[in-house]
């Protein structure tokens, strides 16, 4: 009896050396937690680089095919095949740009902690403002000529970078985190101002072609405007960073203060 209790006890011991010969047992054992866990990450990173990358690439041309054969004129067909070339470009920095991003995690570990909230979220604002930031200026090149032929041409909106959806909220997490301080020390004034001003952006919805080639100032203004919005978007996202630094620094050093509380001062016995 107690034979067949012992060979019931190792039945998956058993399986598992026929079946996987332990070798995702051999996996998890060797799985660094400490210093792998940023070369795992950094190759999640290259797969997230190449999903988006042929994500907005089949969203652009299917996109680009249902224009072509609808019932846009000669002359916005002819031009919108510029700015479908453009828009297949534009796949390319953000996909390298994402996969770079994700390289910088593979470097010299100095604890999960740092990790996660600094090094993670930190480089993720980066990543978000910085792709934003590539689809604003190509987009800029398609309103520009569009402006020149005054037609209205083919620049919807590059949905492939919904895949990087998930990290939005990291991207508004310094201004999250400096709102509810301030709402916690009853600055709630100091708040609005300072969402306001992130918020901020010109306005160029209104650019919409007529074909009379007349371009008044107003019409320069709409184009101007949008490579402007690129420029206070990245300022805008370096701002969020140096406001993120400035709040982990400061939990942080008083984490370590309260791990280790010192006093500045000095006592002699006379």
């Amino acid at each position: 009896m107690k034979k067949m209790i012992q060979q019931v006890l190792d039945f998956p011991q058993m399986v598992n050396q026929q079946i996987f010969k332990g070798r995702i047992n051999e996996a998890v054992d060797a799985f660094d937690g400490q210093n792998g866990v940023r070369s795992y990450v950094s190759t999640i990173y290259q797969y997230i680089a190449l999903a988006v990358f042929v994500w907005m690439e089949y969203n652009l041309l299917m996109a680009a095919y249902g224009y072509l054969t609808g019932t846009a004129t000669g002359i916005e067909k002819a031009g919108s095949l510029i700015t479908i070339l453009l828009l297949i470009l534009s796949a390319f920095p953000i996909a390298q740009l994402i996969r770079a991003r994700g390289n910088s995690f593979d470097s010299t570990h100095k604890g999960m902690v740092g990790f996660v909230f600094n090094d993670f979220v930190k480089t993720n604002i980066r990543l978000v403002g910085e792709v934003v930031a590539i689809m604003g200026l190509f987009s800029a090149f398609n309103f520009t000529l569009s402006f020149l032929l005054d037609q209205n041409l083919f620049n919807p909106a590059t949905s492939g970078a919904s895949l990087l959806s998930p990290m939005a909220p990291l991207a508004t997490l310094p201004m999250d985190l400096l709102a509810g301080i301030m709402t916690f020390l009853k600055f709630d004034g100091v708040t609005g101002m300072i969402n306001n001003a992130m918020a901020y952006r010109m306005d160029n919805s209104a650019g919409i072609a007529y074909g009379n080639f007349v371009w008044d100032v107003r019409d320069w203004a709409l184009v101007l405007g949008a490579y402007v919005n690129v420029i206070v978007g990245l300022i805008m996202m370096y701002i969020s960073l140096a406001i993120y630094g400035y709040i982990y620094g400061i939990i942080s050093s008083l984490i370590s203060w309260i791990a280790n509380p010192t006093f500045p001062l000095s006592m002699k016995n006379k």
